[in-house]
């Protein structure tokens, strides 16, 4: 098959000590053709929709002046298609990766509006995933449907024996954070086959499906700050309502989501609930338990449960500051490397080798030694 990706050019995108070391990139995206990825939807009735009306991958409408149209092909494209894993393993050649973490890359699908449609989509690209992916000896992670928990189950149980699948692959958004209780279901499955949560952002782009909505006008409000304030009401919520007492093995990885508010969680989440902890009580699982309060203090469970991909990294220029910043941000403890392949904001590992920031423990732990630490690799 014809590769379809760019090369980039190994000495100006990463430096030769890269490719030293190892590296694990656990927001790799692939995009499947939408042809293609038809052929494997199962429901006949969805498939009939999904041909003649709507199709498998939507986009949602939007003029975007980094993701402009040329020739066909949006900025998401920028580094190439990877429809394949031979497409895979040729940009991972070029940018020092040694384990790409690959999903669908249909971020999307979470917005739509039918529930039968977005479920035949999300088991047709497990099922691609798993005979261009998984079964090529590639590690993948499977897409499950946060709007149908009962069926999100039903996934991770079907894919979590295939050989490769090495997390579960779903996203957050402004809609329903994921400490609701409707999720309790899907966190018990996940810690029962020991695969994290990976949650990446879904809601950019016009229309809005965000609190202030269509009153951002501008990328940099839409994708660099929406998505991180999405992120971290996703975090606070799902620690607030008790999820890791009730599941201390569950780990969750938050993808395109920033990291530098990390010191800000820390002391904000344990000033507020040192004030007022009783409030822990009347929430559903404490509720159920009969327990009074969090087990531990709120910054505990960020540090123990959650990671944090980096991409993109904008690490301060100042090699002082960065290095106070990755101390403050638990960065050896709780940051993973991810590139964002194929899209316009790619980040190549070159901060690694480029700032004096980085000790070599550091640098080791962010590149491959916490996603090994949650993933079956």
């Amino acid at each position: 098959m014809e590769s379809s990706v760019k090369r980039l050019d190994r000495d100006a995108e990463v430096p030769e000590e890269a490719f030293e070391d190892e590296i694990v990139d656990l927001d790799f995206h692939v995009n499947p053709l939408e042809d293609e990825l038809l052929t494997y939807v199962e429901d006949d009735r969805a498939l009939d929709k999904l041909t003649t009306e709507f199709g498998p991958t939507p986009v949602m409408g939007k003029w975007d002046a980094a993701y402009g149209i040329k020739e066909g092909q949006e900025g998401l494209f920028t580094q190439g298609r990877a429809k394949y894993a031979e497409d895979v393993h040729e940009a991972c050649e070029n940018i020092a990766v040694d384990e790409p973490i690959v999903n669908a890359g249909i971020n999307n699908l979470n917005l739509q509006h039918h529930p039968v449609l977005k479920n035949a989509v999300c088991q047709a690209a497990n099922d691609y995933m798993l005979d261009h992916f998984a079964d090529e000896g590639m590690y993948t992670s499977a897409m499950i449907p946060k709007w149908d928990p009962d069926y999100a189950v039903e996934e991770i149980e079907r894919m979590a024996d295939e050989d490769n699948i090495v997390a579960a692959y779903s996203w957050f958004d402004p809609k329903v954070p994921w400490g609701n209780e409707q999720f309790d279901p899907v966190f018990e499955t996940l810690v029962e086959n020991d695969m994290p949560l990976l949650l990446h952002g879904s809601l950019a782009y016009w229309p809005q499906h965000s609190y202030i909505g269509d009153d951002m006008l501008t990328w940099t409000e839409v994708l660099g700050f929406d998505w991180p304030i999405h992120a971290m009401v996703t975090v606070v919520n799902m620690i607030m309502r008790g999820v890791f007492d009730k599941y201390p093995d569950l780990n969750v990885v938050i993808q395109e989501g920033g990291h530098w508010w990390v010191p800000f969680l820390r002391y904000r989440m344990d000033e507020f609930y040192e004030m007022h902890p009783e409030d822990v009580q009347i929430t559903p699982r404490k509720m159920d338990s009969g327990e009074t309060y969090l087990e531990r203090a709120p910054s505990d469970y960020l540090r123990d449960n959650f990671y944090l991909c980096t991409q993109p990294f904008a690490l301060p220029r100042r090699a002082g500051d960065a290095e106070n910043l990755l101390d403050l941000s638990l960065a050896d403890e709780m940051f993973i490397y991810s590139s964002d392949w194929p899209h316009q904001t790619l980040d190549p590992p070159t901060w690694f080798y480029t700032s004096r920031a980085f000790d070599e423990h550091t640098r080791e732990r962010i590149l491959s030694g916490n996603a090994r630490e949650i993933l079956d690799i």
